[in-house]
């Protein structure tokens, strides 16, 4: 069983739903030492390292079983590192996560500039899930 941070489209339960199977435990958390980038021509994100005064905010889940981590790392596919990180939840409490980091030799895919996590709620979400349909 593993806690897994979510800072892009897994976040949004609609997503998350798709590509695992278990239900899970989960509080909003932030990743410090981090920044979240878009990524181009794609609607989901990146987390790349930073200074330490960086932050994501995100969401973790607890628990998550094994069969679903092989499919969290399927989805994620080759961009992405999964590591451990400690996360802060909103109560303020240390959790030791893991967290899929873009891998440096993949940075060139990553815009300069944040994603838009409004954007992806309100238009993104329906572009993303209609391109990423096999994750059902």
């Amino acid at each position: 069983m593993h806690n897994i941070f979510t800072y892009g489209s897994l976040m949004f339960d609609r997503v998350w739903a798709r590509v695992v199977r278990g239900h899970y435990t989960s509080l909003h958390a932030t990743l410090h030492g981090y920044q979240r980038l878009a990524v181009r021509n794609e609607e989901y994100p990146v987390a790349i390292p930073a200074n330490q005064h960086a932050s994501i905010n995100g969401v973790l889940y607890f628990g998550v079983s094994t069969a679903d981590i092989a499919r969290l790392d399927n989805f994620e596919g080759e961009y992405y590192l999964r590591l451990p990180t400690p996360v802060v939840t909103a109560e303020g409490h240390t959790r030791l996560a893991e967290t899929y980091i873009l891998k440096p030799s993949y940075r060139h895919i990553a815009e300069a500039f944040d994603w838009d996590v409004e954007h992806f709620r309100t238009t993104g979400i329906e572009h993303f899930i209609a391109r990423y349909q096999g994750f059902h």
